[in-house]
């Protein structure tokens, strides 16, 4: 089963997705977490999600850029379930450092559509591999102040968010206030 969880920033859709995991019993537990961390901030919000699933039986793996990679760390796939957090910061992992994608040596020239076969492909070769796997992505809305890598990483972002809602069996919106034209 592919869940998708997504939400603005902040809105509970970790907890929610770390309650939908917990649900499925007694699977073996990885949580994947994309997140690269550059500051102190990102070295809290890491501190807080670790505090926050540390009794509820996850094998914590990060990756921030081919996810495909932690395949043959996943042991007991059919008997396991991925918490996959979260597609916004692999989106961004992947524009900026996925060495030997299509678009490496002009990420401001990727195509959305490609972009999203091969990010989305990644998600999914995970998907099949446990039996179930939930997904966190985050929704972001765009004003006229967004530069232009700013919009190129949204729609690369919106796209990606599209296919995997298209593809997930059920989908949770956690705390959207902005109108989600993706």
């Amino acid at each position: 089963m592919i869940i998708l969880v997504t939400g603005g920033p902040g809105s509970g859709k970790s907890a929610l997705a770390e309650e939908l995991i917990t649900g499925f019993g007694d699977l073996k537990r990885y949580y994947l977490a994309t997140m690269k961390v550059m500051d102190e901030e990102g070295k809290r919000r890491v501190r807080r999600h670790r505090e926050a699933r540390k009794d509820k039986g996850f094998i914590t793996i990060e990756r921030q850029d081919h996810i495909t990679g932690v395949l043959d760390m996943i042991k007991d796939g059919p008997d396991s379930v991925i918490l996959l957090e979260c597609v916004a910061n692999l989106v961004g992992n992947e524009l900026y450092n996925g060495s030997g994608r299509p678009w490496e040596d002009d990420p401001a020239g990727v195509m959305p559509d490609i972009f999203a076969d091969v990010v989305t492909a990644d998600i999914m070769i995970l998907a099949d591999h446990v039996k179930h796997i939930v997904i966190v992505t985050d929704e972001y809305a765009e004003d006229d102040r967004t530069d232009e890598m700013t919009h190129l990483y949204l729609t690369l972002l919106n796209t990606v968010n599209v296919r995997l809602t298209g593809l997930a069996d059920r989908v949770y919106r956690q705390g959207v206030t902005e109108d989600y034209d993706g």
